[in-house]
């Protein structure tokens, strides 16, 4: 049973109550059609939520490239173990999670070797603007009439050693080649150094999203528990003839309004855990669409 079910729910045996009090005399009729209205009220909140729920529902089949006529029913019990996990903080400072980042992230490796290749690059352009020299070598041995290893006759060979020079005296194909490579690496050097940064800024803003979500659970919960006491307040002063339906009704309301908030809480620290452990690097996706925390 969902929340908002579990609210109108509760609003009906209120108002059932409160009619057989009237009928009785024990509480004016204007209570009852107050409380007529508030049940009304949350009625049609609950038919608005069901609406947006199948709307939620039919957007996601859309992201999950499924037709919106396909039959998919969400597991409640996901949301009871999420509850029972309650809150976890990752073991990581936010120095350490900076650091794994820097090594784990493969979009930032693929700028990394992107770089490096252009560096590779320069380095090849660069010598092909120096002096090439080149040793050169011959010889040219003849032997006697039968033509035999042992009848070489080196004594009377042919022999050269000459230098080659390549002077570089006309190098512009070579020097466009250097400042095409130079500029390059200039721009994947920026480009790595920006992603590097990037990278920081994702970590860190991960981390406060996380620690900030998590700040928010532990007030939230609070503010359910404070909501059930005044609840239950209510009902005692309403039962010893000192409360009003009014009151009841209200602290009622809150006490949907906190069980929301905290669902939300729990929801938002999940979405912000798996997304600092994405930009740190270690979130798997594995075959069957389930996700695991990588080992570094």
């Amino acid at each position: 049973m969902t929340i908002a079910e579990a609210s109108y729910q509760r609003q009906v045996e209120s108002t059932n109550q409160l009619k057989m009090e009237v009928e009785v005399g024990q509480r004016a009729p204007s209570e009852a059609d107050e409380a007529i209205q508030r049940l009304l009220s949350a009625e049609n909140a609950l038919v608005t939520a069901q609406q947006r729920y199948e709307q939620a529902l039919d957007r996601f089949k859309i992201r999950l490239s499924l037709p919106t006529d396909a039959n998919i029913v969400l597991d409640q019990n996901e949301l009871a173990a999420l509850e029972e996990i309650g809150i976890r903080q990752p073991e990581y400072t936010e120095a350490e999670a900076i650091e794994m980042a820097l090594t784990q992230r493969l979009d930032l490796a693929n700028t990394k070797n992107g770089l490096e290749d252009s560096t590779r690059k320069l380095e090849l352009a660069a010598e092909g603007l120096g002096v090439q020299l080149n040793l050169i070598g011959s010889a040219n041995v003849s032997s006697a009439d039968k033509t035999d290893i042992d009848r070489l006759q080196f004594h009377r060979g042919l022999y050269e050693l000459a230098f080659q020079a390549d002077l570089p005296l006309d190098r512009k194909a070579e020097r466009n080649a250097y400042r095409e490579a130079l500029i390059t690496t200039e721009q994947r050097r920026r480009t790595f150094e920006e992603d590097t940064e990037n990278v920081k800024l994702d970590v860190r803003q991960a981390y406060r999203d996380l620690t900030e979500t998590a700040e928010t659970y532990r007030i939230q919960k609070i503010g359910l528990e404070l909501a059930k006491r005044r609840v239950e307040e209510q009902k005692l002063l309403l039962e010893y003839g000192r409360g009003t339906i009014r009151l009841l009704l209200e602290t009622e309301d809150d006490l949907v309004q906190a069980q929301n908030d905290l669902t939300s809480a729990l929801v938002n620290h999940t979405i912000a855990k798996m997304s600092f452990f994405r930009d740190i690097g270690i979130l798997q996706v594995k075959p069957d669409g389930m996700w695991e925390q990588r080992t570094q």
